[in-house]
């Protein structure tokens, strides 16, 4: 599904009306034809009559009074509410303004949002701002949004809920907390990253019959992982298949006190259908691994026998890293300077694709070119504070426009670059793609050591790094969300997402 920044909408909109000669009115009346549909559902559910529109300047506006020109012959008693005067009303949102008053809707332009009691409503239409936003939210709307969500009443928003930013889903002081939102037109960006997901309540997206070529004006494929991906990918392997041929994986991390990590990342490894996984770990740890894994293959490097890589932990990897397909680096690695620069030298060692997570992600600190220079084919998995140390940002700058900082991310490392979050991102710098599954319970230590055997696994099967990526986070958020009804969020460990995925991957096999 094709997702759009505030400003993708505007140009697709400013070339639709004035190259391609579709009247902006057409487009705001089919809008308040939709609106009027949903409403209509939603009152008959609730068995309620009485509807408010809140209209602000913008076209928002304008589609709830398209929406109440619709709405005129259904049994509902609309109430009109503009949060500008009469004379600051124009453009398209004019003209159903003057249809509403030419069949005699009440009109309501009160001084103070105070003064309007709106809990006697059985809906209330959110027409107040648009995707146009930005910057905290003024005094005069703040006040609109605060009395719409203190009245208790249901709420339908327009395009996106009001306070809302459309890139980035961060609330701009305040926002209404929608019950359903209709979006005209495509997937906006802010309705996909939380809490802007979650504001927006049920989500409904509109055909408003955009002509295919006023999308050739977009420069940035953005778009969601659809299950078709799982299901060209995830088929059954060929009835003639072996170990070998299934991919092989080296892990290398598990520091003492972090063994887990590499225990998850390389069964998670398995679990994906990669045939053979060795876990590269400091030696005098092997008895923990040899007790936790049994279908892993260790290889215990030397370290002193304080449980950390040493830089001379490299020279005892070569044999692994001619026999592995693909490499996963940084699971529980450490974070002294001994173990990063161990990392960059099994980096600049490696000839073969890198899958590079946690620990991993630090020899980027600062230096975010580096890993190009080492390695040729490698997917990065940071989570948004793990990406501001990499490029010396704050976090701001990520969160306010995440899409862009992925696309851009992708364009300076020169590989495919995952930047984990709610929802998690995958960019390959031409293209951005948004993760449909997975949800809060895996904010939880280990689940990223699972996505990144899974993600290993894949590429290591032969997937390209952008299939690989975008398969490993989806199957990974659906493994989570196939618990969640016995789990829940709370009850969610990593461990079970071991567990949950082979029954996933099994839905794809038997199609």
């Amino acid at each position: 599904m094709r997702i759009l920044s505030s400003n993708d909408a505007r140009m697709v909109d400013r070339h639709t009306m004035t190259k391609l000669d579709v009247p902006g009115e057409t487009l705001m009346g089919q809008a308040g034809e939709a609106l009027a549909r949903r409403t209509e559902q939603m009152l008959s559910q609730s068995g309620g009559r009485r509807v408010a529109i809140i209209c602000g300047k913008g076209n928002n506006g304008g589609d709830g009074y398209a929406s109440a020109v619709h709405l005129q012959s259904a049994d509902a008693e609309i109430s009109l509410f503009s949060s500008v005067s009469d004379d600051k009303i124009d453009g398209d949102a004019r003209v159903f303004y003057e249809k509403c008053a030419a069949g005699r809707l009440e009109m309501n332009f009160p001084d103070e949002p105070n003064d309007v009691n709106l809990s006697g409503f059985d809906l209330i239409m959110d027409g107040l701002l648009g995707t146009g936003i930005k910057g905290k939210v003024r005094q005069d709307a703040a006040r609109w949004i605060d009395r719409i969500n203190a009245c208790g009443v249901p709420v339908l928003s327009i395009d996106i809920p009001s306070g809302v930013c459309a890139d980035s889903g961060q609330v701009l002081g305040v926002s209404v907390q929608a019950e359903a939102t209709v979006t005209m037109g495509f997937l906006k960006q802010g309705l996909v990253m939380e809490p802007g997901a979650t504001l927006s309540g049920d989500l409904e997206i509109v055909d408003l019959g955009y002509p295919e070529e006023a999308l050739h004006i977009l420069v940035t494929d953005k778009r969601t992982v659809e299950d078709s991906l799982a299901r060209q990918f995830l088929s059954k392997p060929p009835a003639d298949t072996y170990k070998h041929r299934q991919g092989k994986v080296l892990v290398v991390g598990g520091c003492k006190g972090y063994t887990g990590a590499v225990c998850m990342a390389s069964e998670a490894a398995l679990r994906s259908g990669a045939g053979l996984v060795i876990a590269a770990i400091p030696e005098s740890l092997n008895i923990i691994y040899e007790s936790k894994l049994t279908e892993v293959i260790t290889a215990p490097v030397s370290d002193d026998g304080d449980g950390h890589f040493t830089s001379a932990s490299v020279d005892q990897l070569k044999d692994q890293i001619n026999w592995c397909d693909v490499a996963a680096v940084g699971p529980g690695l450490g974070t002294s300077g001994e173990a990063i620069e161990f990392a960059k030298a099994l980096l600049s060692a490696l000839d073969k694709p890198a899958v590079i997570d946690a620990d991993g992600l630090r020899v980027l600190h600062g230096d975010p070119g580096f890993v190009k220079s080492a390695v040729d084919e490698f997917i990065l998995t940071p989570h948004i504070g793990e990406a501001a140390a990499i490029f010396g940002v704050e976090k701001r700058t990520i969160l306010d426009d995440p899409f862009q900082f992925a696309l851009e991310s992708a364009r300076a490392v020169g590989g495919i670059f995952v930047l984990k979050g709610a929802p998690t991102l995958i960019s390959d710098g031409q293209s951005v793609v948004a993760n449909s599954t997975g949800h809060q319970g895996l904010a939880t230590g280990g689940t990223g050591d699972v996505l990144t055997g899974l993600i290993a696994g894949f590429l290591a099967q032969g997937f390209c790094s952008f299939a690989a990526a975008q398969l490993g986070v989806y199957i990974h958020g659906k493994g989570a969300d196939v618990l969640l009804g016995s789990h829940g969020c709370r009850g969610l460990i990593a461990g079970d997402l071991l567990k949950s995925i082979p029954s996933v991957i099994a839905g794809y096999e038997c199609d």
